[in-house]
């Protein structure tokens, strides 16, 4: 897939992280999964079938 990023906005940190490592798996993290200014956890990464995926926990509002 080219031009498409999968997003998944996952409300628990230790469930983004889960789901970053599972989807990571003979894939390329490309950016790692750390916080930031509006979420508990955000990171991006291409799994191992070529799909970009960016893992999102935002911190409340």
């Amino acid at each position: 897939m080219q031009g498409v990023s999968v997003t998944l906005n996952i409300p628990e940190p230790t469930e983004a992280e889960r789901v970053f490592k599972a989807l990571a798996e003979g894939g390329t993290a490309i950016m790692p999964l750390e916080e930031t200014f509006w979420a508990h956890k955000f990171g991006v990464l291409v799994d191992r079938f070529g799909t970009q995926w960016m893992v999102n926990c935002e911190k409340p509002k």
